[in-house]
C-alpha cells in the first residue's frame, strides 16, 4: 500500500523520533521499523511497529537469531520523503541490519537510496509503487503487491462487473494515487472499456463540486478514487448532501479503522482492493490471539510487517549472516514460511503472492466479493 504526504522537519526533530524498544533480554541485531508513527497514519504506523515487535519477541524467546537477541529502532517520517531520508541516516548510524518499512512510496523510495549505499537491507509492508523494486537495488523487498497488479485487478472488476456503467476516475496528485489511478485505466482500456473522465484533484481537498457535476453530467455509475480516507469520506459526504449517486470504488488506503470510524455509514456499498486478509486465516488464530491478549486489535499491515521479519531472520540463519550480500541472495533463492503463508521473491525483490482481491463493506465491515 502506498502513502505519500509531504511535510518537512529538522533533522534534529527527526533523530529525536527515532527510539528503540528493547526486549528483555540482551540486544545484539538491530532492526528497524519506519513509517508514520504520527500524523494521519498513524494508526497504519502502529501496525507495523507491533508486527514487528510481535515477530522480534517470538524469536528472542526462541533463541535469537544465529545466537545473538535482536532490539527493534522505531523512526517516524510521517510518509514525508525529505524526513524519511534524515531517518534512514539516523538508523543506518544505529547500525541497523534490517528496516520494515517505509510506509507511502515516495518515502520508501526516497530513503532507499541511503539504505543501498550503505548495504541495509529494506523491506516495505506497505509500499506498492513499481518504482520501489524496478531500480535494480539488490537490498529491497516487500511483502506487499505492486500497484500494477492492483490495477489489474482493479480494472478487471470494473470492467466485469460494471460493463454497462460508465465509469469516472478521480485521483489526488499523490505519487500513489496518480500511479493507481493511470495503471487501471491503462488495463481498463485493453480491457476495451474507456472511462468517462480522468481528472485529478488537489491533495487533502474539502471540494468535489466539480467531480459530482461531471458523475451527473455524464450519468456516471461507478467512480474509482484511489484516494485516502479523509478525502473519500469527503466526497462520500458531499456526494450525499447533493443527491448524487454513485458507487465508490476504492483501494488499499480504505483497509482501515480511520475510514470505517470517519465515513461510518457511508462505507455501505464501497469496493475496495487490498491483498487477502491474513487476520481472517485460522493459521494465525494463535498469533491473533496473543496480540489481543496484549490489548491490540491486530489487522492486516501487523501482519504484513510480522511477515517481513519473518523472512528476513529465515534468511540470515540460511546465510548464517547478517551481510546484506548473503541475506538478499537466500532472500531471492529460498521459500518462506510465515503468516501469509510460504512466500518466494522475484529478482526484482517482489514477493509472490499474495495479490489483491477485492472487498466491499457491509455493515460498516469489509467482505470478500465473491
Amino acid at each position: 500500500m502506498l502513502f505519500q504526504k509531504i511535510k518537512i522537519l529538522s533533522v534534529i526533530t527527526v533523530m529525536a523520533l527515532v527510539t528503540v524498544y528493547t526486549s528483555p533480554a540482551r540486544a545484539e541485531i538491530v532492526v528497524a521499523v519506519v513509517g508514520a508513527m504520527s500524523g494521519q497514519f498513524v494508526n497504519v504506523g502502529n501496525e507495523f511497529k507491533e508486527g514487528v515487535k510481535g515477530a522480534v519477541e517470538q524469536i528472542n524467546a526462541a533463541g535469537g537469531i544465529l545466537g545473538e537477541q535482536v532490539k527493534v529502532i522505531i523512526g517516524d517520517d510521517n510518509c514525508d520523503p525529505e524526513k524519511a531520508i534524515s531517518v534512514a541516516q539516523e538508523i543506518v548510524d544505529q547500525k541497523a541490519s534490517l528496516v520494515v518499512g517505509h510506509l507511502c512510496s515516495g518515502a520508501s523510495i526516497a530513503a532507499s537510496e541511503v539504505y543501498e549505499k550503505n548495504g541495509v537491507v529494506q523491506i516495505s509492508p506497505a509500499s506498492t509503487s513499481p518504482k520501489y523494486t524496478d531500480r535494480g537495488f539488490k537490498n529491497l523487498f516487500r511483502t506487499c503487491g505492486r500497484d500494477d497488479m492492483q490495477g489489474f485487478v482493479l480494472a478487471e472488476h470494473l470492467v466485469r462487473r460494471y460493463k454497462t456503467k460508465n465509469v469516472g476516475i478521480v485521483y489526488d496528485e499523490t505519487v500513489y494515487s496518480t500511479e493507481l489511478a493511470r495503471l487501471t485505466r491503462n488495463f481498463m482500456t485493453k480491457f476495451g472499456k474507456k472511462e468517462s473522465f480522468f481528472v485529478s484533484v488537489p491533495n487533502e481537498t474539502n471540494d468535489f463540486s466539480n467531480i459530482l457535476q461531471k458523475i451527473k453530467t455524464l450519468n456516471v455509475g461507478v467512480l474509482l478514487f484511489p484516494g485516502y480516507a479523509k478525502s473519500v469520506t469527503q466526497l462520500l459526504m458531499q456526494a450525499e448532501k447533493q443527491g448524487v449517486q454513485f458507487r465508490l470504488v476504492g483501494s488499499d488506503t480504505l483497509m482501515n479503522d480511520d475510514f470505517m470510524n470517519m465515513a461510518g455509514d457511508l462505507t455501505e456499498g464501497v469496493e475496495i482492493s487490498f491483498p487477502p486478509d491474513p487476520s481472517h486465516d485460522r493459521r494465525n488464530r494463535k498469533l491473533t490471539k496473543m496480540f489481543k491478549n496484549k490489548g491490540f486489535n491486530p489487522e492486516a499491515f501487523t501482519f504484513y510487517s510480522y511477515a517481513a521479519v519473518q523472512v528476513w531472520a529465515q534468511a540470515v540463519e540460511k546465510a548464517k549472516s547478517v551481510k546484506v550480500s548473503g541475506v538478499t541472495t537466500a532472500l531471492r533463492s529460498n521459500t518462506f514460511d510465515t503468516v501469509l503463508g510460504e512466500v518466494t521473491f522475484d529478482d526484482k525483490g517482489d514477493i509472490s503472492q499474495p495479490g489483491f482481491v477485492m472487498y466491499n463493506f457491509i455493515d460498516g465491515e469489509p467482505d470478500y466479493i465473491q
